[in-house]
């Protein structure tokens, strides 16, 4: 028995979720059947297994990858794919941003919003860190708003920067101008607004 891909799982974690170990009889189970059982792990993205006679498999994993934390009752880690993974355990995923603002019974309740806030933050997230801002501006909550608007607390200071609806790609480019003239003034906003509806283009700014 071959694992490889693993990280965050162990060898053991690996085999005993696929239902196999050392000794079995190699057509106790078909590649096919070991990777459905691998996929039921919250931690498996995908599972490429192969069965090489006369008695060997090698199964490697690639796992999910915690991208934020959605708070409902209880925190849960999302992956980088943007679906739900795991209830966070105690100081799990404390370095990572927060999606608040999400209705429990909405969430639980409306798969196709469900799927689409998922979506929506952590391709914005990947937006966000692809513009630039993130190595000066890290996020650390990102709030779901009525209408399923999106803002984001960002810095140290959770400077409040509400985006409104997608697309974000110019709004996030009007705002790394904002906060770049306002370096140049060695200024600091309280909060930066991007989603005016009939103004698409216009920033407004509120200095601290």
């Amino acid at each position: 028995l071959t694992v490889e891909g693993e990280s965050r799982l162990s060898e053991d974690d690996v085999l005993s979720t696929a239902g196999i170990a050392l000794g079995d009889n190699v057509f106790s189970r078909s590649p096919e059947e070991i990777r459905t059982a691998l996929g039921a792990h919250p931690w498996i993205g995908d599972a490429i297994v192969e069965r090489r006679l006369p008695g060997t498999f090698t199964i490697h994993v690639v796992e999910r990858h915690a991208a934020l934390v959605l708070m409902l009752d209880d925190p849960y880690l999302v992956s980088d794919e943007g679906t739900l993974i795991a209830r966070a355990t105690p100081g799990e995923g404390a370095d990572l941003p927060i999606l608040s603002g999400v209705a429990p019974v909405r969430f639980l309740g409306d798969q196709p919003f469900r799927t689409r806030i998922l979506l929506e933050a952590v391709t914005l997230l990947s937006e966000y860190e692809a513009s630039g801002l993130a190595s000066r501006e890290p996020i650390s909550e990102l709030r779901v708003d009525v209408g399923d608007d999106l803002t984001l607390f960002v810095g140290d200071d959770a400077m409040e920067v509400r985006l409104g609806a997608g697309p974000f790609r110019q709004k996030l480019d009007r705002l790394t101008q904002v906060l770049r003239e306002l370096r140049e003034r060695e200024a600091r906003a309280a909060y930066v607004l991007l989603d005016n509806v009939r103004s698409p283009g216009r920033v407004t700014v509120r200095l601290r």
